[in-house]
């Protein structure tokens, strides 16, 4: 009897865990794209270049800073919280100030599943 009792016991809690787990509900970011190639760009002229993303999870996505690597790389970003289903963007303009061949990583700060996302734009500056 004590061992039904206590097969009973552990059902219902795996049936409870099960429940709540599925009531916690996560925003999740899906970038169309997460690197871009300016190729050739020339020298002290800005280049931009948005990143679209849906929030494919089950809450509001709020996209809560975007960090880049240099003072040369300015972000824009969608202030409002991206309902289930709708996108949002991530803009970045780099301001072409060195010559040569640039790599640079960008850090999307989020409330989703995944926190943090990186993007990449790379490109030569003539």
């Amino acid at each position: 009897m004590k061992r039904f009792v206590f097969i009973c016991i552990a059902t219902a809690l795996s049936f409870f865990a099960k429940a709540q787990s599925d009531s916690v509900k996560l925003a999740e970011l899906k970038f169309e794209t997460i690197f871009y190639n300016f190729d050739t760009i020339d020298y002290e002229k800005p280049v931009s270049y948005i990143f679209k993303f849906k929030n494919t999870g089950k809450a509001d996505l709020m996209v809560k800073n975007v960090i880049v690597s240099c003072k040369c790389t300015t972000p824009e970003w969608s202030k409002i919280p991206i309902k289930k289903n709708k996108k949002g963007f991530v803009k970045i303009t780099y301001n072409a100030g060195t010559k040569g061949e640039f790599y640079k990583t960008i850090i999307v700060n989020t409330n989703g599943k995944t926190a943090n996302q990186s993007l990449m734009i790379k490109g030569f500056v003539r």
